[in-house]
């Protein structure tokens, strides 16, 4: 039997998978005498689950097809094929609960292996309820980064920043955007922590112990974490931005209603305070795009776009407030065009 097979790697984060091997009693039943096997099989069972798990995996991160030698975990024969997973993760969207239901059949197995098992074979039980934990936590992090939901988001939130600031709705767009980023940014963070706490657990590996089990190389393993990390902190740095925009964008609203009331030197302050807000949020997304996914490159753009723009917007308006200060007419109208065109402008940003 081999100790490690090599399967498909998990695409974009780098996660070898290599397939639990089991192993079968061969010979005359009435000249060898058969030891109890049955807590090795389980313990075999587990790992075939857990790198069917990995298999998974790479075909919804956009990995190369590749030959994979797999472990029915029903059975106790090894099978080989042909795994495309590059097909799989355009076709259909990332379900976890599948995932979440074989983890669950794998602690099944660890628990029979840990009770059938010698005292000396507890440490490889321990371990690969480590190995567990890690895949469950990948599990969770890809089903937020593939989550559909993050562009239709992105749109939305985008989107608040396309209407007419008379608009009655446009207060309640603005809000809306806000409740889905801080939504968002939740989901991040609990993807972020997972991915700690598999980094932490992946680093406590006995080293020479787990490289006698047929799992995930080590190694790939931690690429595999690091990659998924990188997604994960573009989209944080995406919500970030935008929610600097945002928060840019009332100052900027606040300033108007200054100006409505003719209250120019307040109107002034506000104005300025929006370009500030706008800088930092346009910094933030500039400061992100290097490394960003192919998916998300579209939605920088976008943003960095809008935040330019709204930076021309705040200080086109400050320049009116303090010319209509200072009775200059022509100068405030000037200015206000100057204001309201970069507002257009922003608003077809994407399109």
């Amino acid at each position: 039997m081999n100790r490690r097979q090599h399967l498909a790697q998990l695409g974009g984060v780098g996660l070898i998978a290599l397939s639990g091997c089991l192993d079968t009693i061969s010979g005359d039943e009435t000249d060898v005498a058969v030891t109890d096997r049955t807590g090795q099989r389980a313990l075999d069972r587990a790992i075939g689950r857990l790198n069917e798990i990995a298999i998974e995996l790479s075909a919804y991160t956009g990995t190369d097809s590749g030959t994979a030698t797999g472990t029915d975990s029903d059975a106790d024969t090894t099978t080989t094929g042909t795994t495309d997973t590059t097909a799989t993760s355009s076709d259909t969207a990332f379900d976890p609960d599948p995932h979440h239901e074989r983890l669950e059949s794998t602690r099944s197995f660890l628990d029979t292996a840990a009770t059938e098992l010698e005292s000396d074979r507890q440490a490889d039980v321990d371990l690969v309820r480590d190995y567990a934990d890690v895949l469950e936590g990948l599990v969770s992090v890809t089903a937020t980064v593939t989550d559909d939901e993050l562009e239709n988001e992105i749109e939305d939130v985008s989107a608040a920043f396309d209407t007419d600031a008379d608009d009655e709705e446009a207060a309640d767009d603005r809000d809306n955007a806000r409740d889905t980023l801080e939504s968002r940014s939740g989901l991040i963070g609990d993807a972020q922590d997972l991915l700690e706490s598999a980094t932490q657990t992946v680093e406590d590996f006995d080293d020479s112990r787990y490289e006698s089990l047929p799992t995930v190389d080590r190694a790939q393993l931690v690429d595999g974490i690091e990659a998924l990390e990188s997604v994960l902190d573009s989209q944080a740095v995406l919500v970030a931005g935008y929610d600097e925009l945002l928060a840019g964008y009332d100052e900027l609203e606040t300033g108007r209603e200054y100006s409505a009331d003719d209250e120019y030197g307040a109107a002034e302050t506000a104005f300025l305070d929006a370009k500030l807000s706008f800088e930092a949020g346009t910094e933030t997304i500039e400061d992100g795009r290097d490394g960003t996914p192919n998916e998300l490159a579209d939605a920088f753009k976008t943003a960095h776009c809008q935040g330019t723009h709204l930076q021309t917007a705040a200080a086109e308006f400050a320049a009116s407030a303090a010319a209509a200060d200072d009775r200059d007419i022509a100068g405030a109208q000037k200015h206000q065009e100057g204001a309201e065109d970069a507002l257009a402008a922003a608003g077809e940003c994407g399109e």
